[in-house]
């Protein structure tokens, strides 16, 4: 699921494109994600508020700013809940950090579900053979990007370094965002580069390389994919977003070589 939150970033670059100064304010941004390779889907809300760092003007100081909120991401599986700060000090910067309440729960059948190591199968079938339970954790996250955008074209790189302490802390798990095997109390490399063409004012075409890397285990997993972003403003203060991203594994335990495919839909209102 973790590239699937991935599409964010494109979204962010598209952005960047048009170039927008930051305006003060309350925003409510909701959003409904999806992905195929791993199946999986989710509900993301986000409160913040945005406060502009620079009132100069020019292209490196008009998007300067800080944004501060609450959000939740919550799947058949599970529900995080918790804390962010977003701070781009200038335009080809940003640093976002994340501090959640993790829960996983049984209802539906997915849950959480125990490994006894790095090696563990965790594949459909072993999926299926493992019984899902609840837990609880936390999740920390921090994610510098740097971006730049000439003309048309926009570039991104962000690396996102998570750690999770769930159930105690103690042994492994199926680490279902990132679909890979990870210790209770480990840590996980996610880098997300995007390379994008501004058609017009609203549509953005380009490319995306994804990699995941687990520490603990030397694991890699990675695709790439061709991805378009539609933004569009409906009023002064409701703006619709979509993004879609189809492409190949190119390096994955289970999955290389095999097709995959996200989208995200959302909405954003400035109060």
């Amino acid at each position: 699921m973790k590239r699937l939150i991935g599409i964010a970033s494109a979204l962010a670059l598209a952005s960047a494109l048009i170039a927008e100064p930051a305006k003060q304010g309350l925003f409510l941004d909701q959003n409904f994600q999806a992905a195929y390779n791993p199946l999986g889907m989710q509900l993301g809300t986000k409160l913040f508020y945005r406060v502009p760092l620079s009132k100069e003007g020019g292209i490196l100081w008009e998007s300067t700013k800080v944004d501060l909120g609450i959000e939740n991401s919550l799947s058949p599986a599970f529900d995080f809940v918790g804390a962010f700060v977003d701070i781009e000090p200038i335009a080809v910067f940003d640093l976002a950090l994340r501090a959640q309440f993790a829960g996983y729960y049984d209802a539906l059948g997915y849950g959480f579900r125990d490994l006894e190591g790095y090696d563990s199968d965790y594949d459909a079938s072993a999926l299926d053979s493992i019984d899902s339970r609840n837990a609880a954790g936390f999740f920390l996250s921090a994610a510098p990007t740097l971006k730049f955008a000439l003309g048309h074209v926009a570039f991104s790189d962000t690396l996102h370094v998570n750690y999770f302490n769930v159930d105690g802390g103690k042994g492994y798990f199926y680490e279902i965002f990132a679909n890979c095997a990870l210790a209770k109390s480990g840590v996980e490399f996610y880098n997300d580069a995007y390379l994008l063409w501004m058609l017009d004012s609203k549509l953005m075409l380009g490319l995306n390389d994804s990699i995941l890397f687990v520490p603990g285990s030397g694991y890699r997993s990675q695709t790439l994919q061709a991805v378009g972003v539609l933004n569009r403003s409906l009023s002064g203060k409701l703006s619709l977003y979509t993004a879609l991203t189809a492409g190949l594994y190119l390096e994955d335990r289970y999955l290389q070589y095999k097709p995959r495919a996200a989208g995200m839909a959302g909405i954003q209102y400035a109060f």
